[in-house]
């Protein structure tokens, strides 16, 4: 029996090719146009739906009308004064009010002044339960003098809803608060679909904790939640993952259910190419998104950093800190430490590599060291007898600022003691 030739066993080969990748390609673009007229039919769908935009109520808690409404439970010192509700108490309580809004609430934003700030509680009562039964989750109020706003998206929230029946807050003892305002707003489903897409497409950029791990794509339902997404950790999101997969396991079933109505067409191969076929489109989009966001992040360093001159490139997080870094190389050149200064202590590891051999120190440290870097630290005062001062006590020796780059940022130098005469 004669055998094929290998040059003959070669090309029927490379046609078995061919033609599996045009199958291939067919399924493709036959997936995509249905794809496409889904895209359209849901858009149709959707349009009656995002005709309801974004629907807004707010509480004026000055408003005697809106005053009369709040109840308390065990506070003390509550005044009704024209711009809000003020609270001073020693003691633990509530301060609610029923409320039956048309609209959904998907999130709260609460005006107050407080100036030693506070760690209240928001809660709520879902329709239907008992009176006294609250869900609640903490907010922190930081200090402020003048009116200060603070988000509370509750979207992501587990328990909540958005058509409760009760809203308040915990009030811990020696709190001094006043409420202002409360703004509720909500959504509509289709401007929710269309927040969730534009969420997607949100990328955190490097941070400290990019080193072990991104946080991937997101989704979210409001255009505030979208604006701070990366502000709290973990995000107020859910993973895009998990409808990704969702999507892949009910596509795969559909196509399952079609090959078993119609079993002319449901043949192995062809389940198994429409079926990759699924999975490589997500894997597409997937791919897109990772690529999209690796090129905004060198795009980022590239404008803020390599294109711009020394004394106004900033290096994401870090700000202006090599700079800063490279410019009091000199000042510490003959100093083994200096106290170091700044918000976070993630700059300390960074300094110690630009400056070394010279270490950087904390204030409680730092005795003996004459140099004194100061970065980012706006809430530092320079008293009149020559200290830094934090919170109203000085935490330095008597010296003088020696070169100052802008408000909180600084090299203070101590006063070396007067030698004792003879």
């Amino acid at each position: 029996m004669c055998r094929p030739s290998t040059e003959l066993r070669v090309t029927l080969v490379m046609r078995n090719i061919r033609k599996t990748n045009i199958e291939l390609m067919y399924h493709i673009a036959d997936f995509l146009m249905r794809l496409r007229l889904l895209l359209f039919a849901a858009l149709i769908l959707a349009l009656p739906m995002a005709a309801s935009a974004e629907e807004q109520t707010t509480l004026r808690l000055g408003d005697s009308a809106e005053q009369a409404q709040w109840q308390t439970i065990g506070l003390k010192n509550v005044g009704l004064v024209p711009d809000g509700i003020h609270i001073t108490t020693s003691v633990p309580g509530i301060l609610s009010r029923p409320i039956g809004l048309s609209h959904r609430i998907d999130v709260v934003e609460i005006l107050y002044t407080s100036p030693r700030g506070a760690s209240i509680s928001f809660m709520w009562r879902k329709k239907g339960s008992a009176t006294n039964n609250y869900m609640q989750i903490p907010v922190t109020l930081q200090p402020s003098l003048a009116p200060t706003s603070i988000i509370v998206d509750l979207s992501a929230v587990g328990g909540w809803d958005p058509h409760t029946v009760s809203i308040g807050f915990q009030i811990p003892p020696g709190s001094d608060v006043i409420f202002h305002t409360i703004e509720l707003s909500g959504w509509s489903i289709g401007e929710k679909v269309i927040e969730s897409i534009r969420c997607f497409w949100i990328f955190d950029g490097l941070k400290a904790y990019s080193i072990n791990f991104f946080w991937g794509p997101l989704l979210c339902t409001s255009p505030i939640t979208r604006t701070h997404l990366f502000q709290s950790q973990p995000p107020a999101a859910h993973s895009a993952l998990r409808v990704i997969y969702a999507l892949l396991i009910l596509g795969t079933a559909v196509i399952l259910f079609r090959a078993w109505k119609n079993p002319h067409s449901g043949q192995r191969a062809t389940i198994i190419r429409r079926v990759l076929v699924l999975f490589f489109v997500f894997w597409i989009v997937l791919d897109i998104r990772m690529g999209a966001e690796f090129l905004a992040t060198w795009t980022y360093d590239v404008r803020s950093y390599l294109m711009q001159p020394i004394g106004k490139r900033t290096f994401r997080t870090f700000n202006f800190l090599s700079d800063f870094a490279l410019a009091t190389r000199g000042i510490l050149s003959d100093q083994p430490r200096y106290v170091l200064m700044t918000p976070t202590t993630n700059f300390m590891n960074f300094m110690r590599y630009q400056t070394y051999p010279s270490a950087p120190v904390s204030p409680a440290d730092g005795s003996g060291a004459t140099i004194w870097l100061v970065y980012e630290r706006p809430d530092l005062a320079f008293s009149t007898d020559g200290r830094i001062v934090q919170k109203g006590q000085p935490i330095s020796p008597v010296g003088q600022i020696i070169h100052e780059f802008m408000d909180g940022t600084f090299v203070f130098r101590t006063t070396p003691p007067a030698s004792a005469t003879p």
